[in-house]
């Protein structure tokens, strides 16, 4: 079985930030790029977050997708709570939205991710979560360099690009949480967009965890071992201390946030 047997049947979800008219032009690079497959979707679901929201944009962004598409929804989000509490209320929407329409699989991922064929053909056991682990510097150093002991324990699931068996889970962010430390960080002085900063569990990639562990789903990491080596290799030699690899391309995925940096391919 291939990862291509799983999108040919299931759904491909987005979620992405449109800060003005000029997000469009770059937007539809990525659209561009990713074409061949996003083609191999049966389904897809974007939701759009908006420095400011306005029906103008709605119009542009719908009309940009539904130019190279007939078969995708579109959930915009009229209210963006920043950084990290946007990127959970749109998260939460794709999920829910999902489930709705009753999927068993579905694709995240982000607006600014660049896919290539590659990852598709990518060969698979039998698992509900197919998945990249976010990997830093401090990771390598707390385990001595050992990348092995890293393959085989560490679990920190990138939330930019995953399978994942929707139909089993029960919710990806607790909505009450995500309120209540909502309404803790308004009354936060000098607050420095960092939520993880204050509540040190506070992250996408943990909330991603504690849903696969709550739901008990079966697991698989899409790198073998030599590429987690290498990969490791890169973030020990370049010191990269953010484990959501920007940047960085690996089995024909690319978390391309920076397009006026080069890309480091693993």
């Amino acid at each position: 079985m291939v990862l291509k047997d799983l999108a040919n049947k299931g759904c491909y979800t987005a979620n992405g930030f449109i800060e003005s008219l000029d997000s469009f032009n770059l937007l539809e690079g990525y659209i561009l790029y990713n074409l061949p497959v996003l083609k191999q979707f049966k389904h897809i679901v974007i939701v759009n977050t908006y420095k400011e929201y306005s029906e103008e944009l709605v119009k542009i962004n719908t009309q940009l997708w539904n130019e190279y598409f007939s078969n995708v929804d579109f959930i915009d989000l009229k209210e963006n709570r920043g950084h990290s509490f946007g990127i959970a209320d749109s998260e939460n929407a794709l999920i829910e939205h999902c489930q709705s329409l009753g999927y068993e699989w579905i694709c995240k991922s982000s607006n600014d991710v660049l896919l290539q064929e590659k990852i598709l053909n990518k060969e698979i056991k039998e698992a509900d979560l197919y998945y990249f682990n976010g990997i830093s510097y401090e990771d390598l150093y707390l385990n001595n360099f050992d990348y092995k002991k890293i393959y085989d324990n560490h679990f920190y699931p990138q939330t930019n690009f995953y399978f994942i068996r929707v139909d089993k889970i029960d919710y990806l962010y607790d909505k009450k949480y995500i309120d209540e430390t909502y309404q803790y960080r308004l009354n936060i002085p000098n607050y420095s967009n960092k939520i993880w900063e204050y509540i040190p569990e506070w992250s996408c990639e943990n909330f991603l965890k504690k849903c696969v562990s709550r739901n008990r789903l079966s697991k698989e990491y899409l790198l073998d071992l030599d590429t987690h080596n290498k990969l490791c290799e890169t973030i020990k030699m370049c010191k990269i201390g953010d484990p959501s690899h920007k940047n960085i391309m690996y089995e024909g995925v690319c978390h391309f946030q920076y397009p006026e940096q080069n890309i480091i391919e693993i």
